[in-house]
């Protein structure tokens, strides 16, 4: 059950990918003892064109029998965008006879796999009754490949996707609100089926966000109260409930909104980014996990991060 997007329609897509050759390195002085990390954001934007008889399209001779054979003509498409975290360089990843997310989707996960091919995921959450397009996982690499993620039930998202140390690639999945009950998946990289990996049981009362692997293998998540309290935890398979860590928070102010993204670095020192409520822009903040104190490091105006690696 998947589909491959024309590459012909993707040129510009192909070409975008390899913005990550090109990050700039984070140079703050907070990370003057950490080795140099390349650090890639993802957004997105509408679309902008003043030819008014373009619409969206898709050759259908390049999908799966399985897959939907059209997208909606009746919206505009969105563009994804990768940048880098100091140029501020973004290109968008799409062109306009062939829409990546729509209005009524959401990029519900962003990851870079051990090879460096970045991966994204996207979720439908229309309430309509038009049929809406599948969630599905892209693959930013070359070719660019896109496969229906399978083993959904009706009411669940695939998000907080993690590109782990030994090539494999796994998810949290739980309802399209967000909330519990939350399971740990596997994702299979050739046909995007998802699969229960863990039976550590997730509180009831608490979200659950974000994925994070440092180099000794430890994962690592954060659980999100309902009053936006956030709390930094270990994942062990050997444990039957998450490792609670400490409570995150900046300058001794409880931090109170989730995070949009976690990540660790090659050295193991855990990111995390995101707002404080009623903030903006997102920012890297680097994490002691013993305490739960973030410390900012810089601004990065974009939806999700993840580490270039490969």
């Amino acid at each position: 059950m998947n589909y491959k997007l024309s590459r012909r329609h993707f040129g510009q897509f192909v070409l975008a990918g390899t913005v990550v050759s090109g990050l700039s390195y984070l140079t703050n002085k907070a990370l003057a003892q950490t080795p140099s990390l390349n650090i890639v954001g993802i957004g997105s934007s509408p679309i902008v064109t003043t030819d008014k008889t373009v619409i969206p399209e898709v050759n259908t001779t390049e999908l799966d029998s399985n897959a939907p054979n059209s997208l909606p003509t009746d919206i505009k498409p969105i563009g994804l965008i990768l940048q880098s975290l100091t140029t501020g360089k973004a290109q968008v990843l799409t062109d306009k006879s062939t829409p990546l997310l729509e209005p009524n989707e959401i990029l519900s996960g962003f990851t870079s796999l051990s090879d460096g091919t970045l991966v994204v995921a996207i979720t439908p959450v229309t309430t309509s009754r038009r049929q809406a397009i599948p969630t599905r996982i892209t693959f930013l690499g070359t070719p660019i490949k896109t496969l229906i993620v399978s083993g959904l039930k009706q009411n669940q998202q695939l998000g907080s996707l993690l590109g782990t140390n030994d090539g494999r690639l796994i998810g949290l999945v739980g309802k399209k609100n967000g909330t519990p009950p939350i399971t740990l998946v596997d994702i299979n990289l050739q046909t995007g089926e998802v699969s229960s990996i863990s039976k550590i049981k997730f509180p009831n009362d608490e979200r659950v966000i974000n994925l994070a692997e440092c180099p000794d293998g430890k994962l690592y998540t954060s659980l999100l109260e309902f009053n936006g309290n956030t709390t930094l935890v270990q994942l062990d398979s050997n444990q039957k409930k998450p490792i609670r860590l400490a409570q995150l928070n900046v300058d001794g102010k409880a931090w109170n909104n989730g995070l949009q993204s976690l990540v660790c670095s090659g050295t193991g020192q855990l990111l995390a980014f995101g707002a404080m409520r009623y903030e903006t822009p997102n920012a890297v903040y680097s994490v002691d996990e013993n305490s739960g104190n973030m410390t900012r490091l810089q601004d990065f105006d974009t939806i999700q991060i993840t580490l270039a690696r490969g």
